[in-house]
């Protein structure tokens, strides 16, 4: 009887792996009425802005809601009452949200995921997957190997690299992953592409191009969630079942996805031109301080967005096109994201394959459209 936890499981990456979790149980027919599928977070799935597809699957899960920092409630959330160990333990409760202080990055990422890591190894899970970054290697002149330099660009990633080191100490620890995917879109992604979606919309309602900052080449390498998801599940067992001690994988799309190949998939969603800035304009952008940068952008669209929004019945919306200075865009003259994913899919064994190969316009369709079924988005067609 397989059995599973999941911790951050309402979360854009943690609701990704709980289809994939209940797809796996749902072919596997009768058998899969055996399934244990824990999820555990600190809302209620039916607050968490989730379509309904989504919340009838969550109310086959076993639900646990409650503070993931309290050390009572997280041993309480790992406790199956004599019925058996984890086959795996997925840890995607670490914070991945940009623009969070320090104090909470250490208390989200780095103390939790060590929290989790100890409460695996003392429970005796199968595996433990743990959900870091690949926003932790240092420049380079071509895409980061999972053993290339890491050189945190800030305190999240910081963090993410610290709990790693701390997990890989802990005495008794079952087999490890550590899976670090690039620039993540997919329905529920709220801060990675959305802001560039927002900014074509903007564009198109103005009748004018998509203008887009930085040279047409650099890196901005992505992988879509789902296939985050689908490598958590396939990495876990293989690690489980191959006693693999620690095994590391880049989680980036074998298309390499240059600012120009992103900016063209969302303006083609949208059915906008792109407008790359002229060498004038990036020269002056970048020796502007980053923080003056990002002012200038937010503020020639966060006005237009609340308007767009007030007009179509969407005011409550959460969505914003706003640009935290920690945003990987904002550092791409400097910090290309340029990751290599491709030992993942040559691991013998794991059987992973991408299913999404590149960003395209069909493949971020599905963001703007349920966010028009949960009327976070104005109700405009694309």
């Amino acid at each position: 009887m397989p059995a599973y936890l999941v911790l951050g499981c309402t979360n854009f990456y943690g609701r990704a792996l709980v289809q994939q979790l209940c797809a796996d149980r749902d072919a596997a027919g009768g058998g899969g009425a055996d399934w244990v599928i824990r999820g555990v977070d600190k809302a209620l799935p039916q607050l968490a802005s989730l379509p309904e597809a989504t919340l009838q699957l969550f109310a086959t899960l076993d639900y646990r809601m409650g503070n993931l920092r309290r050390a009572e409630f997280l041993e309480q959330a790992f406790a199956r009452g004599g019925a058996g160990r984890w086959d795996a333990v997925f840890n995607f409760a670490a914070e991945h949200k940009f623009g969070q202080s320090a104090g909470v990055y250490e208390q989200d990422v780095h103390q939790l995921s060590v929290a989790v890591a100890r409460l695996a190894a003392k429970h005796a899970a199968g595996a433990l997957v743990q959900l870091s970054t690949a926003h932790v290697y240092a420049p380079g002149a071509g895409r980061s190997s999972e053993d290339g330099a890491v050189e945190a660009a800030d305190e999240l990633a910081a963090c993410h690299l610290r709990a790693e080191a701390d997990i890989r100490a802990i005495a008794g620890l079952p087999p490890l992953v550590v899976l670090r995917p690039a620039l993540c879109y997919g329905p529920g992604d709220r801060q990675n592409v959305v802001p560039m979606l927002i900014s074509a919309l903007l564009s198109r309602e103005a009748g004018e191009p998509m203008p887009v900052l930085w040279a047409k080449d650099l890196r901005v390498n992505t992988v879509h969630v789902a296939d985050v998801a689908r490598a958590a599940v396939l990495a876990a067992g293989h690690a489980r079942a191959a006693q693999q001690p620690v095994s590391v994988f880049n989680l980036s799309d074998p298309g390499d996805t240059t600012n120009a190949a992103l900016a063209q998939a969302v303006a083609g969603l949208f059915g906008v031109g792109v407008s790359f800035q002229s060498s004038a304009v990036n020269f002056i952008a970048k020796r502007l301080r980053t923080e003056e940068l990002a002012e200038e952008v937010n503020e020639s669209l966060l006005g237009p967005w609340m308007d767009l929004l007030a007009r179509h019945n969407a005011a409550n919306s959460p969505l914003s096109p706003y640009l935290d200075r920690e945003h990987p865009y904002f550092r791409l003259e400097h910090r290309p994201l340029a990751v290599d994913g491709s030992r993942i899919e040559a691991a013998d064994g794991l059987g992973f394959r991408y299913l999404h190969r590149s960003v395209s316009a069909d493949a971020l369709r599905p963001i703007v459209a349920e966010f028009r079924q949960l009327g976070l988005w104005p109700d405009i067609d694309i």
